[in-house]
């Protein structure tokens, strides 16, 4: 009975891990997630980092980047088991076509704004040209997923059901998967990738740090940006409170195409700085003024002394106005709960 037993669960095993391994080549026509299902699956790199290898397929064919295979991106691996893996170059063009053009996808175009950008530590205008400082694409960005379909078709849509909208698309295209991928890239296009408030995270990793600061002969810009109205705006979940972006980078522009300030062409160029504050919502005809405000203002008397003089002066109008007042408060309420208490001494009779 016993040896039957096991018989029988080996043949259940057998049967399962065979079904598993159908299912997955159906999705996983190069057989990369043979090894990559496993969450277990990491290693000690030289440095000392514990790297981790697994990948959630099913997290993935949710993400923007479900239509590329592993190899369009890795693709100095040709075999398996392979050899550490290079850094991927996300300028490689890829094997998914472009819809309209028919044209392989690259982010080629990306690259050369960047190229131009204040984030090329070849930019002449970069005063410390250490390269393992400046970002490379995945410190800013991850793999973010798409939005719930469902969801954004009921704002777009209004009443209508999910289902009765991709009706319209089934009479002409046959493929489901292809419409309905192209219209969560659409959707998930039209509103803001990342919230503001991850967008001042992501930019404040570098710029938090005083010790790239100091480094780069920069200011501390995350902690200056959240002293700011515009910085305790985003805080509080404001919708339209203007980010790192907003202002850096000129309207209808690339993000990516971040310049100096120094640079004419930036959208924080001195003479032209006022028009980054221009929103219908917020400011909606700012004069020359506006781009004399100083949004990074740091409170060193040797790098600006007005306002360093300034915010010195309220402090003291500050402390001099708040402690004589609680003291006069504090005299009051000993004198409330000790109405009889005199200091002065008794007349002897």
């Amino acid at each position: 009975m016993r040896i039957f037993s096991i018989f029988a669960v080996m043949i259940f095993s057998m049967f399962f891990n065979f079904s598993v391994a159908n299912a997955q080549t159906i999705t996983d026509d190069e057989n990369c997630m043979m090894c990559h299902k496993y969450p277990g699956l990491t290693r000690v790199n030289d440095e000392g980092y514990l790297r981790l290898f697994y990948v959630d397929s099913e997290r993935y064919d949710h993400t923007v980047h479900t239509k590329v295979k592993c190899s369009g991106c890795h693709t100095d691996i040709k075999e398996i088991p392979h050899k550490e893996a290079k850094q991927v170059d996300c300028a490689t063009e890829c094997h998914i076509k472009e819809s309209g053009s028919e044209k392989p996808f690259s982010h080629k175009k990306i690259l050369k704004d960047l190229q131009t950008s204040i984030h090329n530590p070849e930019n002449e205008n970069v005063r410390a040209k250490i390269v393992e400082d400046f970002p490379t694409c995945t410190d800013c960005h991850k793999n973010p997923s798409y939005r719930f379909l469902e969801k954004d078709v009921d704002e777009l849509a209004s009443a209508r059901h999910t289902e009765r909208v991709f009706q319209k698309c089934s009479v002409c295209h046959d493929n489901s998967s292809q419409y309905r991928y192209f219209f969560n890239h659409v959707t998930h296009r039209i509103k803001d990738l990342t919230p503001h408030e991850d967008v001042v995270a992501t930019c404040s990793k570098c710029h938090s740090k005083q010790e790239m600061a100091e480094k780069h002969k920069l200011k501390n810009a995350a902690a200056t940006y959240l002293d700011t109205f515009h910085g305790k705006a985003v805080e509080f979940g404001l919708d339209n409170a203007p980010t790192c972006i907003d202002c850096h980078v000129k309207t209808g522009e690339s993000a990516h195409k971040i310049m100096s300030y120094k640079n004419p062409q930036s959208a924080t160029y001195e003479e032209t700085r006022y028009l980054a504050c221009k929103d219908s919502d917020c400011h909606a005809d700012p004069g020359k003024e506006f781009g004399m405000i100083r949004m990074h203002t740091v409170i060193d008397k040797d790098i600006y002394p007005i306002e360093f003089y300034v915010a010195l002066g309220f402090t003291i109008l500050t402390i001099g106005a708040f402690y004589p007042l609680l003291g006069l408060m504090i005299l009051e309420l000993i004198r409330e709960l000790f109405p009889n208490v005199s200091f002065r001494r008794r007349k002897k009779k």
